[in-house]
């Protein structure tokens, strides 16, 4: 296993939720941490004084869509000259809708490209922006992609989020096989982690899910913070799919 004090991880998406709890399972391991924000940086900054406080590591903020290639582009960047380098890259960023899964119109063309944007192509454009360094750690560089359930079976807040995390998962598939010997890549998949954004389903479909699931109980956004540690700390895991839904899927 990689020690993984004093390694430089980036986390998108994390100012809250699942991000955030992330950003605090890596420092408290050692490790350095660049928070990536879209529009709520003092969050994003409450997130990195707290960290960079309790476990004395450095941290900082940085803004940007990660749809956007040349914004991942900047973030990776902007990771390497702040805390020295990019080891580990936490792709946890996401972009969904609400809506009636099975209504073809619910959402936009506009909406489908936006999700396709946030949850596949992000993952590529931030590969490619770190590919050279991990190449040239020591210990490579791991890519660790944040996925759903929703990629393994339909369902989940929209058709259109449910469709590119299956396409996230075997994109993440496709760069484990092809990105080696030094890059690793795996993806965590919670159920339904009840961050600001999973109270929004409301209590009902809350309580029919945790039914539904063989623990009839939802996963932590901590339970999945500490697999992308464990997936970090891995010489020998790639191309891996770690599903963390208190038993909703078989």
């Amino acid at each position: 296993m990689t020690s993984l004090k004093g390694k430089k991880v980036l986390v998108t998406g994390g100012s809250r939720g699942l991000g955030a709890a992330t950003a605090h399972a890596f420092a408290k391991e050692g490790a350095h941490v660049m928070v990536n924000y879209v529009s709520d940086e003092t969050s994003a900054t409450n997130v990195a004084l707290e960290i960079s406080e309790k476990y004395g590591i450095r941290a900082g903020i940085a803004q940007g869509d990660v749809g956007v290639e040349e914004n991942c582009i900047r973030i990776v960047n902007k990771c390497i000259a702040v805390l020295g380098g990019i080891d580990v890259i936490v792709s946890n960023a996401g972009w969904t809708r609400i809506s009636k899964f099975g209504d073809l119109n619910a959402l936009s063309e506009a909406d489908w490209d936006k999700c396709w944007a946030v949850n596949v192509k992000a993952n590529l454009f931030l590969l490619r922006a770190a590919s050279e360094t991990f190449n040239a750690n020591p210990d490579g560089g791991s890519l660790l992609i944040s996925s759903s359930v929703a990629g393994l079976a339909p369902g989940g807040s929209a058709m259109a989020y449910s469709v590119t995390k299956a396409a996230g998962l075997h994109l993440m598939r496709c760069l484990a096989q092809s990105q080696g010997p030094k890059i690793r890549v795996n993806a965590v998949l919670p159920g339904l982690l009840l961050t600001d954004w999973g109270n929004k389903f409301g209590q009902e479909r809350i309580e029919e899910t945790k039914g539904r699931a063989a623990l009839k109980d939802c996963p932590t956004v901590e339970e999945c913070a500490d697999a992308f540690v464990l997936m970090a700390k891995s010489k020998n895991m790639t191309g891996a799919s770690l599903k963390i839904d208190a038993g909703l899927l078989p």
